[in-house]
């Protein structure tokens, strides 16, 4: 079973037959999220450079206004593209408990164990970890399909994704953004990783139901979630904010799923 398929089997004692619908959205160029009709919010990060070009081609996104919370959350697995994938994690996010309930939130700091003499390996250009540990540790190594397909305004340096296969078996510790799981690439990644000692999926868009990844490999996961008034940005994200802004309204949340692996 693949890990969003174990997601949606999480999920569904949450969502199915709730009665929580899709009160609002919104779809950015960098953000898209929903607002459930329980007042929740989540939103996720919009890998666009994948899109389809067209017009009329997205008619889910007015759709999806008054539609069940579960047949939205369906498409993180059965959606056409990236957007029609992230609408539907957005939905699992904002309904899943997980983001407080004490036995799914870890006091640790997932790097508190990196050295300078570990290879650090990062799917998803990231920039605060860039600059956190760049210089702290013997290598970074850093891949982003994004980057590859359009290049970066950031100036990001980031491996060429046809290197993952020679490079993450390097890596000590592995840090994979949750996009992966909305492009269903995490499985295929997880299996390069044959040597780390330690591997995290985290990010905006990883779907917060930590039971699901138990014995997939990952020995840690961590996300955000949307504190009270977050539909605030509902306006800044239809004019194209980005993360600084969304940041406003977050707070974290990280479960160790195993320990951390003996050098």
């Amino acid at each position: 079973m693949k890990l969003m398929e174990r997601v949606l089997e999480a999920a569904e004692p949450h969502m199915k037959g709730k009665g929580l619908r899709v009160a609002d959205g919104v779809i950015g160029i960098n953000f898209v999220g929903v607002k459930l009709s329980h007042g929740r919010c989540h939103f996720v990060y919009l890998m666009r450079e994948a899109l389809p070009s067209g017009d009329m081609i997205f008619p889910y996104g007015e759709q999806m206004i008054g539609m069940d919370a579960w047949d939205v959350a369906q498409w993180a697995l059965t959606g056409a593209e990236d957007l029609q994938r992230s609408l539907g994690v957005a939905a699992l996010n904002a309904a899943s408990p997980f983001f407080f309930d004490p036995a799914y939130q870890s006091p640790e700091d997932f790097y508190d164990s990196l050295t300078g003499d570990d290879v650090l390996g990062v799917i998803g250009h990231m920039p605060p970890l860039v600059a956190r540990f760049g210089d702290k540790v013997k290598r970074y190594i850093s891949f982003d399909r994004a980057i590859d397909l359009q290049g970066s305004v950031e100036g990001a340096q980031v491996y060429p994704m046809e290197r993952e296969a020679e490079l993450l078996p390097t890596c000590d510790v592995v840090t994979i953004t949750g996009t992966s799981m909305i492009n269903h690439t995490t499985e295929d990644i997880l299996a390069l990783c044959t040597n780390a000692r330690d591997i995290m999926l985290s990010g905006f868009s990883l779907p917060y139901y930590p039971e699901a990844y138990r014995g997939s490999g990952l020995s840690a996961v961590g996300s955000t979630y949307f504190t009270e008034g977050s539909e605030a940005l509902f306006r800044p994200l239809s004019l194209a904010a980005g993360r600084m802004t969304v940041r406003q309204y977050t707070r974290s949340a990280f479960c160790r799923l195993q320990p951390m692996k003996r050098r």
